[in-house]
């Protein structure tokens, strides 16, 4: 198998290496407990139950409701937050299948999905999948440790060695990939969408802003060079499987329209992203993947 073009299940399960350096493990008890820092979503603590007061007990902590109703003082308890589950939607729509350089973005998508995966599970979280095309959808159910990461990477390996034909239905396979995500998973995950984003249209806005009321999403946007900017100055064929056309960038005209046309798309979609809201990232072939998600993707709390 030609290097970058697909992934094979052992390169993706080599990457857990990576998630080794992604986070170092926590001493005690936080070892054991998948929490993640308030930069997505709560504290790492959820609200258990409410009591009496007793002295010495945080004002900050009342429960202001129930002393209302009762004319006797309480106070919230909370329980430290336990696994979240972690669902990682792939795109393998035709438009994955491109690279310049590197890898495909397909390759790209499959090895930041893995190297999320296994750092998840370092965390304690169950992990899961939904690897869609506008062929099929696959749904994994997150679960522990190595039971949750193990098919998902196998689902990876085979989606990225599909060949996908061209087709418009890049729209509909998300819209059902997103209708899918609500029946797969109880409210409070994180919820992990890797693709380029061709597929995007306004609604896609309206449906992931309900998404996010019961969830934490991130985007992780996977960009070609050739996407963001224009190549150097020379004619080039180009062609999207249907239509075939030369480019000429060493005209003025065309290389500043190309750029516009790209800043543009980047700018919208980062634009609604943030009024969902969801964390977005973008991603290109030349960057360090565990590093990334050291950076990206939520860190449990660590024990002090």
């Amino acid at each position: 198998m030609q290097a970058g073009l697909a992934v094979t299940v052992a390169e993706l399960i080599a990457l857990a290496e990576q998630a080794q350096r992604v986070h170092y493990p926590p001493k005690g008890y936080a070892a054991r407990i998948g929490l993640h820092q308030s930069r997505v979503r709560g504290r790492g603590m959820d609200f258990s139950e409410a009591r009496n007061y007793q002295a010495g007990d945080e004002v900050r902590h009342m429960e202001w409701r129930m002393t209302a109703r009762t004319g006797r003082p309480h106070v919230k308890v909370y329980h430290e937050e336990r696994e979240r589950p972690v669902l990682l939607v792939v795109d393998f729509c035709p438009s994955m299948f491109f690279g310049t350089r590197v890898a495909f973005k397909s390759v790209i998508a499959a090895r930041l999905a893995a190297i999320l995966a296994w750092t998840a599970a370092e965390q304690g979280d169950r992990v899961g999948g939904l690897l869609y095309s506008p062929e099929a959808h696959r749904a994994f159910t997150p679960r522990t440790r190595r039971a949750g990461v193990l098919p998902f990477l196998a689902g990876l390996s085979h989606y990225s060695q599909e060949n996908q034909p061209v087709s418009d239905q890049g729209t509909q396979a998300f819209d059902q990939a997103l209708t899918r995500i609500q029946r797969l998973l109880k409210p409070g995950s994180i919820v992990v969408l890797i693709s380029d984003f061709y597929h995007w249209q306004d609604h896609h806005e309206r449906l992931l802003r309900r998404l996010s009321g019961h969830h934490d999403l991130l985007a992780y946007h996977i960009c070609d060079p050739l996407e963001l900017g224009p190549p150097l100055p020379q004619l080039y064929g180009m062609s999207d499987g249907k239509k075939d056309l030369l480019v000429d960038t060493s005209l003025d005209s065309v290389r500043f329209g190309y750029q516009f046309y790209c800043e543009q798309r980047i700018t919208t979609l980062t634009q609604q992203m943030q009024r969902i809201p969801m964390q977005y990232t973008q991603v290109t072939s030349d960057m360090n993947l565990s590093l990334l998600v050291k950076h990206t993707f939520p860190q449990r709390l660590r024990s002090r």
